[in-house]
């Protein structure tokens, strides 16, 4: 209940929570190394592999929840992934300006820190990488690789030459060099411990290589032989890779947002889907409906269309039915006209005749 109430603040990272975040880092890989350490002397009892692989899981899953309290505790309200997100980025920012003053010749003047940003991304350097940000860096990084398990006995050939990163002129220097953190290995893990361990037995001590430092093991490694030391390790570079993994996707944050992403795209995919479904089948109904209504209304035309020329016939029928019957009032009244006509010129041809007649029986007389 307490996780959800949390409101994460988003945007860049500002130099106090970078710098908090880093203090997180390097707290928990001492609480991670104290765990360890612990682990290993409890081990010796079992088998080593299968003890420290049980145990470092829990310490794995929560490493980074660790940081996040831990930055809440500081006033830096950020999650896990962010805490994770921004380490990596750190880690990769710094191991590229590292590997540059590493290999910048002695009497080269054109350190990291005397470039300018232009110069910097020309080249494929960090550009904003703070002297500030960088010694925590270096105090943290350095200081999980500054732990050796070989005998506390060093010779010439396995101290690792020191490569300081400083420059002419007074620039940045670095306040710890590798000589110095390599001098003191604990006591816990020196060689006699290697005897509990069940690769072969050691070769006669005469014919032993020279000791040389190693990076901190893993949790299932607690204790190795010899034997199976690399012949020239770089404790640095291969702690780093341990504890810090440049990989991206090797962390469980990432891995847990990708599956995070991948699920939320199927069921993105899946609700596509079902809306797919669902439209087209809306579709089909309000086309099914719309072919409905077309067939009624025009149907409902048609018949219209059909009732305004029956009526348009049946006037047509009346039409013609009086003009016909004027026709024959017309005809009717002609042969009228010509009946009386003809009456009245046979009256008229029957008087003259008459007339004539009689006045031819007065005319002799």
């Amino acid at each position: 209940m307490k996780m959800a109430m949390r409101e994460y603040r988003k945007g860049n990272w500002t130099m106090e929570e970078t710098m908090i975040l880093i203090e997180a880092k390097k707290k928990d890989d001492e609480r991670r190394k104290l765990h360890r350490s612990k682990q290993s002397i409890t081990s010796i009892s079992t088998s080593i592999s299968s003890s420290s692989s049980s145990s470092s899981k829990p310490i794995t899953e929560l490493r980074w929840k660790w940081v996040e309290e831990y930055c809440w505790g500081k006033g830096c309200f950020r999650s896990q992934n962010q805490c994770n997100d921004k380490w990596d980025n750190l880690m990769r920012d710094y191991k590229k300006v590292r590997d540059y003053q590493k290999n910048l010749p002695a009497d080269h003047l054109k350190s990291y820190w005397n470039m300018d940003k232009l110069e910097r991304k020309d080249k494929g350097l960090p550009t904003n990488m703070l002297p500030q940000i960088y010694q925590a860096l270096f105090d943290v990084v350095e200081s999980t690789s500054s732990t050796p398990t070989t005998t506390p006995t060093p010779t010439p050939t396995s101290t690792p030459t020191p490569t300081p990163t400083s420059t002419t002129g007074g620039h940045f220097l670095l306040p710890i060099s590798m000589m110095e953190m390599q001098q003191t290995p604990p006591p816990s893990v020196v060689v006699p411990a290697l005897q509990l361990s069940s690769p072969p037995p050691l070769p006669p001590s005469p014919l032993l290589p020279p000791p040389l430092l190693l990076p901190p093991p893993p949790p299932s490694s607690t204790f190795l032989s010899p034997q199976h030391l690399p012949p020239h390790p770089s404790p640095t570079l291969e702690s780093e890779r341990r504890e810090y993994p440049h990989d991206p996707e090797s962390s469980p944050a990432k891995r847990r947002r990708k599956e995070e992403g991948i699920a939320a795209t199927t069921a993105a995919a899946e609700a596509a889907a079902a809306a797919a479904t669902t439209t087209t089948t809306t579709l089909e109904e309000v086309s099914s409906a719309i072919s409905r209504s077309a067939v009624m209304i025009s149907e409902a035309i048609q018949a219209s269309e059909e009732r305004e020329e029956r009526r348009h016939r049946e006037m047509m029928n009346i039409q013609q039915s009086r003009l016909r019957v004027e026709e024959s009032n017309l005809e009717m009244n002609r042969q009228g006209f010509n009946g009386l006509n003809e009456a009245i010129n046979r009256l008229a041809t029957s008087i003259f005749t008459w007339a004539n007649s009689h006045k031819n029986q007065q005319g002799p007389s």
